[in-house]
């Protein structure tokens, strides 16, 4: 009976390998199901045990294959050794060499750590450097992403990072946001995250920011409600409450942005529009937490734990609060997300969500009067349903150029 048991866990996974990998969309709503049936506790095992088993098999592949990793866009090259960065034929990208600290290196702040700063004007702004840990061209060089469609200016840079050396395919994509220029903004889910406070739930991006040359990215936020429990606020209304010294951003009226530990460097305060939690911090003042491999549902929610290899995102603040972070990719660990925030020069950092279906970035450019979405990666372009473009279940932020 053990061995059929042993056999039938075996088929069941190879099953959710399948939906997770071809159709991610359908793996997704099967995993809620199950969830609905077996608990939390045991699809976050299951899930577990089906990553581990692809996470397996990309390792036997890649070594099999002899393939390289490929970067997940084209990066030009500068022509030179300090050469200027110069244009790629697409609108969106141009290249940046820069020199890089040490990986794990704590930062020197210019402010308090993820406290709230005056972002006051100033001629120019670039992401901090980053030193590339992996081999393939072109990885740590800030790339011009996203620009301002009136003055040109370049709003938001992209590189990549190989963070982890057992998986050389774990590639991370980060977006860098100057938010001098930019506005984050925060949505409420249709359903997610679910509670009992009554609040009304529109699951979209307001008419006023969906506009072409307006709104220029969305992506994902956390977990749902049942797996972590972790706060959210919206609008002055706090529709789940805070859990103390956890990992928060927080959004101000005035466009502010602060990340940082709720209770000791995050208060509740009527000048905060939304503030999501969702677990502890990853990386605090420039150091990565030592307990991101903890198997801790108490803390990191329960789903696969941070030793598992899946898609997983985070959200990270620059130590003046001026840039702000994303990032996301697959077959990553938790610490190897946590690092990529640190390479990257986050001062503070905290998990979104995680999984194939539901870690997802699209910049969005003006398609005749509408607006047409762009997935950060290709490899996102496979789950790519314009989400963010209608009302979506779960919540999710968004980012427009300052008014």
């Amino acid at each position: 009976m053990a061995g059929l048991a042993v056999i039938g866990l075996g088929l069941a996974g190879a099953g959710m390998y399948a939906l997770t990998s071809v159709w991610p969309g359908l793996g997704a709503q099967s995993i809620e199901v199950l969830r609905q049936v077996i608990g939390n506790e045991a699809v976050a095992s299951f899930e577990t045990f089906v990553f581990e088993l692809q996470d397996q098999l990309k390792q036997v592949q890649y070594q099999m294959s002899g393939n390289q990793p490929q970067a997940p866009w084209e990066v030009a090259t500068p022509a030179a050794k300090g050469a200027a960065p110069h244009a790629t034929a697409s609108p969106h990208l141009a290249a940046r060499a820069t020199p890089t600290p040490h990986a794990g290196q704590a930062l020197e702040p210019t402010a308090i750590p993820g406290q709230v700063s005056s972002l006051e004007p100033s001629a120019r702004w670039q992401p901090a450097p980053v030193q590339p840990v992996g081999s393939l061209a072109g990885e740590g060089q800030w790339s011009a992403y996203l620009t301002d469609s009136n003055s040109g200016r370049v709003v938001a840079y992209r590189t990549f990072l190989e963070p982890d050396p057992a998986r050389p395919y774990a590639i991370v994509s980060i977006v860098a946001f100057d938010l001098q220029a930019t506005r984050l903004h925060f949505v409420l889910g249709l359903q997610e995250p679910s509670s009992p406070v009554a609040i009304k739930r529109t699951g979209k991006i307001p008419e006023a920011d969906f506009q072409p040359g307006v709104l220029l990215a969305a992506f994902n936020g956390g977990f749902k409600t049942e797996h972590g429990h972790f706060g959210v606020s919206v609008g002055g209304v706090t529709v789940l409450p805070p859990r103390p010294d956890f990992g928060t951003v927080a959004i101000y009226s005035d466009g502010r942005v602060q990340l940082g530990k709720w209770g000791s460097e995050i208060k509740s305060s009527p000048d905060i529009i939304a503030w999501r939690q969702n677990g502890p911090l990853l990386v605090h003042n420039g150091v990565v937490n030592p307990h991101t491999a903890d198997r801790s549902p108490q803390d990191w929610g329960y789903t696969v734990d941070g030793g598992t290899a899946t898609w997983r995102s985070a959200l990270g603040l620059s130590a003046d609060g001026r840039t702000l972070y994303y990032a996301a990719g697959p077959s990553l660990t938790l610490p190897a997300l946590a690092r990529s925030m640190a390479l990257a020069g986050t001062a503070n950092a905290m998990q979104l969500d995680i999984n194939p279906y539901w870690t997802h970035f699209d910049a969005f450019v003006a398609d005749g009067a509408g607006l047409r979405a762009e997935p950060l990666m290709a490899a996102m372009a496979d789950k790519a349903d314009n989400r963010y473009l209608k009302p979506f279940s779960r919540d999710f932020f968004y980012v427009t150029l300052q008014g």
